[in-house]
Parts: C-alpha cells; structure tokens; sequence
C-alpha cells in the first residue's frame, strides 16, 4: 500500500484544488447579487479560485510543497471549526463540506511521507531546496 501513498497524495491534493476551485468559481453568482467583498478591496471568490489553482500545482509535487499541503490542513481545520460555529450560530449545518475537510484532513496526515516536515519547526534549517 506505501507505494500508492506518493500518487495518492498527488491525486488528493488536485481533487481538493479542483473542488475548491469550483466552490469559488460558483461563489460569483452569489457575489453578484449581493456583493459584501469589495469594501475589504477583495474578493473571496477570486481568492479562492488562487487558494484552489495553487492547491492543484503544489499537487504535482506535494513534498516540495510542503507550505501548499500544511495550507491544506489548515484550511480542512477552518472548514471543520466553520461548520460548527455555523450550526451553533445559524442552525446551519452542511454535512459535505465536513465530511470532506475531516476526511482530507486525516488523509493528509496520514498519507504524507515526512511526518515532521509537515509541522513548522523553529529551526533555521531549509525542509526543501530548488535544484
């Protein structure tokens, strides 16, 4: 099974651009009605389709991009904290988008050879450098 691990580490990570990248693709037709973004100077469905774009290149070589995958569980943790303040706020709670953070966030975790790189550490030490 280890020898799939670096494929489907691969493959995960351009599944999570794609679907981000589409979740904000169709965040435009919501902006266009009511449109909360440009006061901040930003918008968030823009940001997203970069954050996705971004997500699928790191995916072509995931331990030399090592800052795109921990963004990754950092945005699975959001998702996941985000659901659940929605639901206690709102009463809204979207299943899917849970299920998903939870799952590619332990796929991560799990499937990522350098179980040490994927943590920032206080050292001065370069994890990966361009040859």
């Amino acid at each position: 099974m280890a020898k799939w691990n670096p494929l489907a580490l691969k493959l995960l990570m351009w599944v999570m651009g794609v679907l981000i990248v589409m979740g904000s693709g169709l965040g435009f037709i919501g902006s266009t009605f009511f449109a909360f973004n440009p006061g901040s100077g930003v918008s968030a469905s823009v940001a997203g389709i970069a954050f996705g774009a971004g997500i699928m290149m790191a995916g072509v070589d995931p331990e030399g991009n090592v800052s795109w995958v921990r963004a990754l569980i950092i945005y699975a943790i959001l998702e996941v904290v985000y659901q659940i303040f929605n639901q206690i706020a709102v009463g809204r709670f979207d299943i899917v988008p849970f299920l998903i953070a939870v799952i590619v966030a332990g796929m991560l975790l799990w499937l990522y050879p350098n179980k040490a790189q994927r943590w920032m550490s206080s050292s001065n030490t370069i994890a990966h450098t361009a040859s």
